[in-house]
């Protein structure tokens, strides 16, 4: 009966931990479900390898998905955007509001753009400011109609460097080419407060305005089209990819674990 008690104690306790939105309150909160799955299979059996294995459960599970779909996709080396519709409100409610921040601070809406691929669609919002030499971006990412949002400010320097600020809320699937400097900011932060942050991010890197290539609105989808296919051919060299059909790439061995290794990155950073 102790037993049970207990385990109902850390189920509570859990539950409480993670309602709060604290950073710190929520990790104990993921710590504690990490607990409770080794106390349901510790305390009917005392066994400690009982429980282990059931914590294991939690941390395997993203290899079901990345073995029964992600292994057999085929991903374009090259990507074409085209002309795209924007999600449905009742899909992404955000966009107009969005949208509406980031043209009142200065930007020019370019175009409205997408490619979708196997159950996965992606739409890009795109947006230019030609005096500050910066491009901005609305992203949404839509898979198995599940889908998440994020936007970016960019900054292309006369050299080939890319450099993005960005609210994604959650890690990249594949790796960043040497070229771009990424610099995350909170995902509730206003686009207004984004643009502050990008400026600090530059100063910080030392990319004065002089440094930066000027933007031509009509060049904003093939510099999107290029860092995209930059970036496919960065992960094939480093192996996460491999070749498949003729202009295309699948997920090597070492791309899945990278995959992986990204999943559990984000349970504590999200937590």
């Amino acid at each position: 009966m102790n037993e049970v008690f207990l385990f109902l104690g850390l189920i509570v306790l859990t539950a409480a931990f993670l309602s709060y939105d604290h950073p710190v309150l929520r990790r104990l909160g993921l710590c504690g479900v990490g607990l409770t799955t080794f106390a349901a299979g510790y305390l009917p059996t005392g066994n400690f390898l009982v429980g282990l294995s059931c914590v294991s459960v939690w941390l395997l599970l993203p290899w079901v998905e990345i073995l029964l779909r992600i292994r057999k996709l085929r991903l374009p080396l090259r990507k074409t955007l085209q002309q795209s519709a924007p999600p449905g409100r009742d899909a992404f409610p955000e966009l107009g509001d969005l949208s509406d921040s980031i043209e009142s601070c200065g930007f020019e809406h370019v175009a409205d753009l997408g490619w979708e691929m196997e159950g996965y669609r992606q739409f890009f919002r795109l947006f230019a400011h030609p005096q500050r030499r910066e491009e901005a971006a609305i992203t949404y990412v839509e898979q198995h109609q599940l889908g998440f949002h994020f936007a970016s400010v960019t900054s292309r320097g006369t050299d080939g460097a890319v450099l993005t600020t960005w609210n994604c809320p959650v890690s990249s699937s594949l790796k960043t080419p040497p070229a771009v400097q990424l610099n995350r900011v909170a995902g509730d932060e206003p686009f207004g407060s984004m643009l502050v942050a990008h400026e600090g991010f530059l100063r910080r890197v030392e990319r004065p305005v002089e440094s930066l290539c000027p933007v031509d609105p009509e060049r904003v989808r093939a510099a999107v089209e290029s860092d995209m296919e930059t970036q496919m051919q960065h992960n094939m060299r480093e192996g996460l990819l491999q070749p498949a059909e003729e202009g295309h790439g699948r997920y090597s061995w070492r791309g899945m674990l990278y995959l992986w290794f990204q999943f559990l990155r984000d349970i504590f950073r999200l937590s």
